[in-house]
């Protein structure tokens, strides 16, 4: 996944977390958004990594702020910071920005 490492991803606009009732949810807002008429229900890295991709920011970003909020290995932020991108990019979630 080295692929990710200089490269700076940021959260699409069409998207926007919300927390109803103490649970997190994903809701597309936008017409465009490849996953339309769906409430996605991210487990608490995912928010946490969502929030972190809401400016950009390279995959060392993700996984230094992953270290200082979770007390983990490294190997499984980095992980988590992996599945992150390839599961956001594949559903055209995040994108790639300068």
């Amino acid at each position: 996944m080295e692929e990710y490492v200089e490269k700076k991803y940021c959260i699409k606009p069409g998207y926007i977390l919300r927390e109803i009732a103490g649970e997190y949810v994903i809701v597309p807002v936008d017409e465009e958004c490849m996953i339309s008429n769906a409430v996605m229900s991210p487990n608490d890295s995912a928010v946490f990594f969502w929030k972190v991709f809401q400016t950009p920011h390279t995959k060392e970003d993700a996984v230094r702020k992953g270290m200082q909020e979770y007390d983990v290995e490294e190997a499984i932020i980095r992980s988590a910071v992996n599945r992150f991108l390839k599961d956001t990019l594949k559903y055209n979630i995040i994108e790639e920005v300068e």
